[in-house]
């Protein structure tokens, strides 16, 4: 089971293997992957086989996985590619944005994205060449929270997570309720609902993580 930390802070780590580190950034990836295109057979077929990469219990993130492999196993690859088009891509305004500049109020594009990318920088992340989203994407936010967990073997464990941390509550923590609720309620999607339901109660996990709550 990916931990929740108790009686931590930002200046002290806490006490978690390296394995159930090694799951968080591999959900973390999963989501990421998810956000950024649809998902191929293979891949729709590893997620319906990893059901026990969260622990066994009756805890709402380990029923939200379950129901997420569950529906993968199920899923027609055809059919998703052309829910992810529809929803996220669709010519126009797409009926779910996955920006986080769409959901913080009062926070200009411009803005919001200065900020991200000298954040970025400082922590040694740039988007990658030729790529064609902003950073403020989903699946982009996934992929940095991805990198610094696993950048965590490598570093002061204080010092990661209080990177982590930091991370979290700037560019995840204000708007990921917003745009679960927004996918969950958008007609056209049938498999991004569990994976929206996923996302949410695996972001509930990491701000009770990072006592953010």
């Amino acid at each position: 089971m990916i931990a929740t930390a108790e009686n931590h802070s930002a200046h002290h780590a806490p006490a978690v293997g390296a394995e159930e580190q090694g799951v968080r950034a591999a959900l973390y990836g999963v989501l990421s992957h998810l956000f950024f295109s649809a998902p191929s057979p293979v891949f729709l077929q590893q997620i319906a086989g990893s059901g026990d990469a969260v622990s066994d219990d009756a805890s709402p993130l380990a029923l939200a996985w379950r129901e997420l492999c569950d529906t993968a196993g199920r899923a027609d690859a055809a059919a998703v590619r052309s829910e992810f088009d529809e929803v996220f891509v669709s010519t126009g305004k797409p009926p779910v944005s996955l920006y986080a500049s769409s959901y913080m109020a009062g926070r200009l594009r411009g803005q919001l994205l200065a900020e991200l990318r000298g954040d970025l920088a400082q922590i040694g992340y740039a988007r990658a060449e030729g790529s064609s989203e902003y950073e403020d994407h989903l699946s982009a936010l996934c992929d940095v929270m991805r990198g610094l967990i696993v950048d965590e073997a490598d570093a002061d464990p204080a010092a990661s997570f209080a990177a982590q941390q930091v991370f979290f509550r700037h560019y995840l923590a204000p708007w990921f309720s917003k745009v679960c609720t927004a996918i969950n309620d958008c007609e056209q999607t049938a498999f991004y609902r569990p994976v929206a339901a996923f996302a949410h109660a695996f972001f509930i996990n990491e701000s009770e993580y990072f006592e953010l709550n």
